[in-house]
């Protein structure tokens, strides 16, 4: 896409990779709709270019219970812009395998994020993320079997389960374009 093209600027904070996964169809599903996507990873170096973004959308992991500081930071810095313009905050978390925990005004982790950025995003996601016991360290490894040990869900090491509701996704991101409709 030419860089004179309003664009929406997606970005995802990842640790395993489901995040990013997440992003690309949230930005196969706007442009399909007729949205150009910058996709990028969030880091410090991060920035909105005005003129050109005319939306943010950011897909990030929430990891024992926290988003990325960096995300927190990127919405202190560009308030003013975020304000001004469509954006859409896809939280990705192991708690929204239940259906239950994925709605975003009872999604603890995210309303803490929110109340603590005091960010309003347009739209707001809680989808699930992944589970890859193969990929983790010892320490997540055991930090999460834990974790999944206290919430009834799947402790075997071998276990690779993704949760992700592609439809849930991709319907998200089909609401979000309509910004541009």
């Amino acid at each position: 896409m030419g860089d004179s093209q309003p664009t929406v600027l997606l970005v995802y904070g990842s640790r395993f990779g489901q995040s990013k996964k997440i992003a690309l169809a949230v930005g196969e599903v706007l442009q399909e709709r007729g949205v150009a996507v910058d996709v990028q990873e969030l880091s410090r170096q991060l920035q909105p270019d005005p003129p050109r973004h005319v939306g943010f959308a950011l897909v990030t992991s929430v990891r024992y219970g926290h988003f990325d500081p960096q995300a927190a930071r990127f919405i202190d810095r560009y308030r003013s812009w975020l304000e001004s313009v469509p954006t859409l905050l896809m939280t990705v978390s192991l708690t929204a395998r239940n259906p239950e925990k994925r709605d975003p005004t009872i999604h603890l982790y995210t309303r803490k994020f929110l109340a603590k950025t005091g960010w309003t995003p347009s739209h707001t996601e809680v989808v699930a993320g992944a589970l890859e016991y193969p990929r983790y360290n010892f320490f997540d490894r055991k930090a999460i079997q834990l974790i999944m040990h206290m919430t009834q869900g799947p402790t075997d090491p071998t276990v690779s389960i993704e949760y992700t509701d592609w439809d849930q996704v991709r319907q998200a991101a089909a609401d979000y374009a309509i910004a541009w409709q």
